[in-house]
């Protein structure tokens, strides 16, 4: 039995033969352009967006697909057009349903007037365009727009905010079929009395938007009802697992800048002691903010002073309640100075989670759980030489627990793609498991916390059985009632997964159960997880 179920278990791991690069001085290269973003086509491989044609006027938008192994299903790019000459300044996510959102301006130029529209545009994974061969516009409104931020629907659609010329900020949501349902104008949020202030916008755990403009944060509801408006000190949102959100920023003086964050409930309390939790006592003046939260842990990346250096990358965490997570203080990623002051974090398995990081001697991984504990090589895996620059949206997912990301050379403009395994292996693709999981399978049966969570369409369930016998794994509500039988059947021993689509539920917390039974009808094994579903 151990023999067979060895050999199933090597061949679930092997891979087919991937185009990922595992030479660091030799990523992939996917296009050559400018402004690179990408998000995940959740089955392994990735959507990206970058300008070319020009490096001023006018620009072209380009949208490409990587498959899990870094081939391109398309093969040239998709140009993403509009009504005017010009589209470039894109932001891509998700669509739920295995494509991909994009927003960009529509731009045309005659200086010193220009004119600039936000569109969307919906790409299936097949590279068909779904709003029309020019997307839609965001807003009638004749007025120009740009500094767009999306989020997913949940239901194949998206809310876009934007800021227009003279500093009013909009939203607007776009369903599946490329319609305006909040008005041919959007709704007006309004207006920012700090300069260049770029607009959030987030989902919530309850199916609520917030929308931050600088000093004040919005609460809107999925009608488009703005409920709230909260004055804050600080922004940087990220939602909690229960309908509210986590702040974060900077506070105190310009020579003694520290890192302070707060969460809040759906009705706008405080929920962390006031006025603030402090994480962090120095921050580099010119230091960007990274937050992700992942089960219920708050990570940060930020560059400040440690250990008498200015200059280093660092990361610290929050419990749900407030709690520094890494209670001996941050963790520095390196002794080395950074080359850069911004940190991508992308959530790996259970707890965990994956950090990008730049130096002058390249891009580099490191993977940390939430014990503190660098899961990698110490002195961290080189991704790319020589470095890139780095952007919250130059990450992604592999949704195996890896990360796939991307950057952009300024002598050629080369956009290098590199991917790495949760395993910390350059250009490693895994289909399943990994054969070196074996003897931590054989051990004990384990029910995984299932990923992404929260979740907006579909998420996968990992569990591992020790012994033979009928497993059975139900969904139920918070109210403890059975909702579906997603498993129920005898299993061997190995480690199984389970992809659940939520079609048929609204956004809640919901709970995952899993009983074994060796004989009869009493589980000798059960143990539970608990799910969060965004619409």
């Amino acid at each position: 039995m151990k023999a067979s179920y060895l050999i199933f278990n090597f061949l679930l791991a092997t891979s087919l033969q991937a185009q990922w690069s595992n030479d660091p001085n030799n990523n992939l290269i996917v296009g050559y352009g400018l402004d690179p973003h990408i998000c995940s086509d959740s089955t392994g491989g990735c959507y990206i967006t970058y300008d070319y044609n020009s490096t001023s006027y006018p620009r072209w938008l380009a949208v490409e697909r990587l498959d899990k192994y870094g081939y391109k299903p398309w093969g040239i790019n998709k140009r993403i057009l509009g009504e005017l000459p010009g589209q470039s300044s894109a932001q891509i996510i998700e669509d739920s349903e295995g494509g991909v959102i994009v927003s960009y301006e529509d731009r045309l130029e005659n200086l010193p007037s220009w004119t600039a529209n936000i569109r969307v545009q919906r790409v299936d994974t097949n590279g068909n365009f779904l709003w029309g061969q020019t997307g839609v516009r965001v807003t009638l409104e004749e007025i120009n727009q740009g500094l767009q931020q999306l989020v997913s629907d949940g239901e194949e659609g998206c809310v876009v905010t934007w800021k227009t010329i003279n500093s009013v900020f909009f939203v607007n949501r776009i369903d599946a079929n490329g319609e305006r349902v909040w008005g041919d104008s959007g709704k007006v949020l309004g207006i920012s009395n700090y300069s260049g202030t770029e607009p959030r916008i987030i989902r919530a755990a309850d199916g609520s938007y917030y929308a931050e403009t600088g000093e004040y944060i919005y609460r809107i509801r999925e009608n488009g009802e703005i409920i709230r408006r909260d004055s804050v000190i600080i922004g940087n949102i990220v939602p909690d697992p229960e309908g509210g959100i986590v702040l974060s920023g900077r506070v105190g003086s310009i020579n003694n800048r520290r890192l302070a964050s707060q969460r809040k409930d759906s009705l706008g309390n405080n929920l962390w002691q006031e006025p603030y939790i402090e994480i962090a006592d120095s921050l580099h003046i010119n230091t960007m903010l990274s937050i992700i939260q992942n089960n219920g842990y708050y990570f940060y990346g930020w560059m400040g002073k440690k250990n008498g250096n200015n200059d280093i990358l660092q990361v610290q965490g929050l419990r749900n309640n407030g709690t520094l997570l890494f209670n001996q203080g941050s963790i520095p990623l390196s002794n080395n100075p950074g080359n850069t002051t911004y940190i991508p974090i992308v959530t790996s398995d259970s707890g965990s989670c994956i950090i990008i990081s730049s130096y002058s001697n390249g891009t580099f991984g490191q993977k940390i759980d939430s014990l503190g504990i660098l899961k990698w090589n110490p002195n961290q895996i080189l991704l790319t030489f020589p470095h890139i620059g780095l952007d919250h949206s130059f990450v992604t997912t592999d949704y195996v627990d890896g990360v796939i990301g991307l950057g952009s050379y300024l002598t050629d403009f080369a956009i290098p793609v590199f991917k790495i395994s949760t395993n910390g292996i350059l250009g490693e693709v895994i289909t399943e498991i990994n054969s070196n999981e074996e003897e931590t399978i054989l051990k004990a049966t384990i029910l995984h916390q299932n990923f992404p969570n929260p979740f907006n369409s579909s998420t996968i369930i990992k569990y591992q059985i020790h012994k033979e016998g009928r497993i059975k794994i139900v969904l139920y509500n918070v109210l403890g009632e059975e909702l579906k039988i997603l498993v129920d059947e005898y299993k061997t021993i190995g480690m199984y997964s389970l992809a659940f689509n939520s079609n048929e539920l609204t956004s809640g917390v919901y709970l995952y159960m899993i009983h074994v039974y060796s004989e009869g009808k009493i589980p000798v094994f059960s143990d539970s997880g608990k799910m969060i579903l965004l619409k």
